[in-house]
């Protein structure tokens, strides 16, 4: 779980970074995270997100202010992304996947939108370089 500073606590270093494999990375859902909680991808590159809800509750992905270009994608559960948008949803024990070329380096977080979800620490570091 990525979380902010100010509490007091000692979170240690931060992640290290999980990188796709032969251009695919999974993320595990759960209550309430995401593991690896930290990706690192290459603007240009294709990659293949699969989004596996381990979880016994909907949970989903989304990225705020990314630059990509997605060419396809496939949730599960009754929400959706916008178009462009990269999302990507599961109901619980299921996958989802979207796939997607980033278009530009940038700092990003992805988080779960289900509401106070994010707020428990479904949150996560994304870095485009």
């Amino acid at each position: 779980m990525v979380s902010c500073g100010g509490d007091g606590g000692d979170d240690g270093p931060p992640p290290t970074p999980a990188l796709p494999s032969n251009g695919v990375i999974t993320v595990r859902a759960f209550e309430f995270g995401f593991e690896p909680e930290s990706i690192a991808l290459s603007a240009g590159e294709e990659v293949r997100l699969v989004f596996r809800n381990e979880g016994d509750l909907l949970h989903n992905l989304k990225v705020d202010g990314i630059d990509v270009e997605v060419l396809d994608s496939q949730s599960t559960g009754p929400l959706s992304g916008d178009e462009g948008e990269l999302f990507v949803g599961a109901d619980a024990g299921e996958d989802g996947y979207v796939t997607f070329v980033p278009q530009e380096p940038g700092e990003f977080e992805y988080y779960c939108t289900i509401p106070d979800h994010r707020a428990l620490g479904m949150e996560g570091s994304l870095a485009v370089r």
